[in-house]
């Protein structure tokens, strides 16, 4: 089997493992933080599989069994940017705080890659129209109770 690169996925499952072991009596505390070390650097399948060598074969990492990462919801991140966009106009009408909202849930729905997305525009954009919403209503309530007499 040729060697491949390992994501987050890989390190969470092989730290599962030698936190089962280390509950189990299997490894030291010392020995546990020592591995857990070396995981966080690894790079290749190889560098993980040596931390589980030595524990019993229920306790054995093999990347051929590993979960694929699990891939962000991409509907979800463009349905949070379309109504983080609609929000934003929508808010000087004081309905924008409503459509800001669900951007914002939607945005959550939507995380799953770092960086800047569709789903963390939209929530951007989700909160803007709820801040602009309430300026707005703040504004039309100033400007029904003062006079406009000389």
């Amino acid at each position: 089997m040729k060697d491949e690169r390992i994501g987050t996925v890989h390190r969470t499952q092989v730290i599962d493992q030698l936190s089962q072991a280390l509950g189990e009596g299997l490894l030291t505390t010392e020995q546990y933080d020592g591995r857990v070390v070396a995981i966080s650097t690894a790079t290749y399948a190889s560098d993980l599989m040596v931390q589980v060598q030595d524990l019993p074969p229920r306790l054995q990492w093999d990347p051929r069994n590993a979960a694929p990462p699990t891939p962000p919801n991409r509907t979800a991140g463009r349905t949070a940017l379309i109504l983080g966009v609609i929000g934003v106009p929508l808010s000087f009408c004081l309905l924008g705080w409503i459509v800001g909202i669900a951007a914002i849930v939607m945005s959550t729905r939507g995380r799953g890659a770092h960086g800047v997305g569709p789903a963390l525009i939209g929530r951007v954009l989700g909160i803007i129209s709820v801040v602009l919403s309430i300026g707005a209503a703040v504004a039309l309530v100033f400007a029904l109770n003062s006079s406009t007499s000389p």
